[in-house]
């Protein structure tokens, strides 16, 4: 029997090469054994694995290691101790091989001979299973409880009255029992309840204790341009029906733009009420020659106000007493230097005048002095139209029709789109002077109205314009998809600025109905940072494992650090504790888009 049941364990045994099979360290990570695992080209893996390894402490990780592995065409086989392991890979369905030698120590390989052979042996099912101790069948007979009976009559009677007697004979005498008070020893309680208050802040230290790592992954303007073409949808409508990549269709769209507005004017006269100002000044002449002036010679403020004298003078030239001085009677002009009117701004206190037709430094040496107020000013005046309004209201309608033509465009294309019942998000191409067409600015205004006394005029202008309208949305969408290939793979697309899309146009083909435009689109790309993902779970865990037990600063500066982090906050409990617990359980996280932390 022993002979067969060796006989069934050898046939059982297998014989693998060497070749199929891989060790495990105990800290390989399962992509570090898959790395191991594509190199062999052998279908049958048999994965050599130590105790407490890092590949069992998950069923995850032997579920990706399993799904790889049949992903490359291969199968998988361990051969293990680990009790943990075992339990794991039976789990999922991996089976496990173990191979002990007589010490129980680990003896997977042999020799014999100059082959070295693996000799693995397949774990039976009731190595997992509990051995309880089943209850035994009795070999003898049962025992009816009349033959019982029947074997006891013939017995002799015991007199139980004796037994009682002896045993009350031979019964001890009790003492009497006494409740009795220990005061408890005073230094045994203080020890004991030292102990157990320092058993209780241990536990409190160790396991109470937690922080919360608030982080804000790093974020960037990611920016794409695209080369994208608009074809004429009449003119290549065979074109446009294949969907051809980087193109859509255009339409032609024309209006004709009118405009009436209001010109003032700004002509200005003396009424028969308004009155010019006027008083004396003396003019003094630091030259040591005399200085004729003629009539209406120009004395002005430093405000612009002129006055002139009304005969000529002859300014005496300086002598051993001083200068040369003479009074002059003068009335202020209409309009100042810059062309307003005067009237009563001209009844001014004593002050110094200058002569505008001076020039340099001839100025301080013949100038005016007035010692009391100049008098009689009156503001009152009339507006009539100038050839300069006139000329200024056609600069300005033909300003007003350009500008008036980019909305009366987009207001005829949503009018157009509503007719033909569309609901697309057409716009108008702009982004040159040749983007929009006009035609002839033609302006109606009466030429009559110059030197009449009106305070404003109309005047009307109206022109042909044309342009260009898309499918806004289309050109968003290609935007949008080359700035999703262009993300870095490690980096999640956190907002697209649909506002900032700009474009150019580089080139026209009238004869082929196309224009050549360049595109451009902003977004935010940031660091992902997903607990549910595996990057992100790498990228937690790495900070846990190296920030456990370090001071609260020195964690902040090693996260921060980190080119995933641009921010890193951390609150701990209780608030005076200034370390990162030593438990990694103990260490949560919180995560916010940097859109959000600004």
């Amino acid at each position: 029997m022993a002979a067969k049941k060796k006989q069934n364990e050898k046939e059982e045994e297998k014989v693998v090469s060497p070749k199929k099979v891989v060790y495990a360290e105990i800290d390989d990570e399962v992509t570090t054994l898959f790395d191991k695992i594509k190199q062999t080209n052998t279908k049958n893996i048999y994965i050599v694995v130590p105790k407490r390894a890092i590949l069992f402490q998950s069923l995850v990780n032997l579920q990706i290691l399993k799904r790889k592995a049949e992903d490359d065409g291969k199968e998988i086989f361990l051969i293990t101790n680990d009790k943990n392991g075992i339990h794991l890979a039976q789990k999922i369905g991996i089976e496990v091989y173990d191979k002990a030698n007589p010490e129980g120590k680990s003896a997977l390989f042999t020799s014999e001979g100059e082959d070295e052979k693996l000799k693995i042996t397949p774990l039976k099912a009731s190595i997992n299973a509990l051995e309880e101790e089943a209850p035994t069948r009795l070999t003898e007979k049962k025992l009816s409880i009349g033959e019982i009976l029947r074997r006891a009559k013939g017995k002799t009677a015991i007199d139980i009255s004796k037994i009682k007697t002896a045993e009350k004979k031979q019964e001890p005498q009790k003492p009497k029992s006494k409740f009795v008070i220990i005061a408890p020893n005073r230094h045994a309680l203080i020890a004991m309840v030292s102990i157990t208050l320092i058993i209780l802040l241990v536990i409190i230290y160790v396991a109470l204790p937690g922080v919360t790592i608030y982080l804000t992954p790093t974020a960037s303007v990611l920016e794409k341009s695209v080369n994208i073409t608009l074809a004429d949808a009449q003119k290549n409508r065979a074109e446009l029906e294949t969907k051809p990549s980087h193109q859509i269709a255009s339409y032609p769209i024309s209006t004709r733009v009118s405009k009436t507005i209001t010109q003032y004017a700004t002509g200005k006269k003396f009424s028969d009420k308004g009155a010019n100002a006027s008083g004396n000044l003396t003019i003094i002449n630091t030259l040591n020659t005399e200085r004729p002036l003629v009539t209406q010679t120009r004395f002005q403020t430093k405000d612009g106000i002129v006055f002139r004298i009304m005969d000529d003078i002859t300014v005496p030239g300086a002598d051993s007493t001083g200068p040369g001085k003479i009074e002059a009677y003068v009335i202020a002009d209409q309009v100042d230097a810059s062309g307003s009117i005067v009237g009563a701004r001209g009844n001014i206190g004593p002050t110094r005048f200058f002569l505008p037709g001076l020039k340099g430094d001839n100025q301080n040496k013949v100038y005016a002095d007035s010692t009391v107020e100049m008098k009689g000013g009156v503001t009152d005046y009339m507006t009539f139209v100038t050839q300069q309004d006139i000329d200024a209201a056609k600069t300005r309608i033909r300003d007003e029709l350009t500008k008036t033509a980019i909305d009366e465009l987009r207001k005829a294309i949503k009018d157009k789109a509503t007719l033909a019942g569309q609901v697309a998000s057409y716009d108008l191409l702009q982004g040159d002077s040749q983007a929009i067409t006009t035609g002839d600015v033609n302006i109606r205004v009466d030429e009559t109205l110059i030197n009449k006394q009106i305070a404003e005029f109309q005047i009307t202008g109206d022109m042909d314009v044309s342009g260009l309208y898309y499918d806004h949305d289309a050109m968003l969408e290609i935007l949008k998809d080359e700035l999703l290939l262009k993300k870095s793979p490690q980096k999640e697309l956190l907002r697209i600025n649909e506002g900032s899309t700009t474009y150019r146009i580089f080139q026209r083909d009238e004869a082929a109905g196309k224009i050549k435009i360049t595109a451009n689109i902003k977004g935010v790309e940031q660091f992902q940072i997903d607990p549910e993902k595996e990057n992100g779970a790498q990228l937690l865990e790495k900070i846990r494992e190296h920030v456990a037990g370090l001071d609260i600063e020195e964690a902040k500066i090693y996260i921060q650090n980190l080119p995933e982090i641009n921010k890193v906050e951390i609150n701990s409990w209780p608030a005076w504790s200034p370390t990162i617990p030593s438990l990694t359980d103990n260490i949560n996280f919180e995560i916010s888009d940097a859109v959000e932390a600004q």
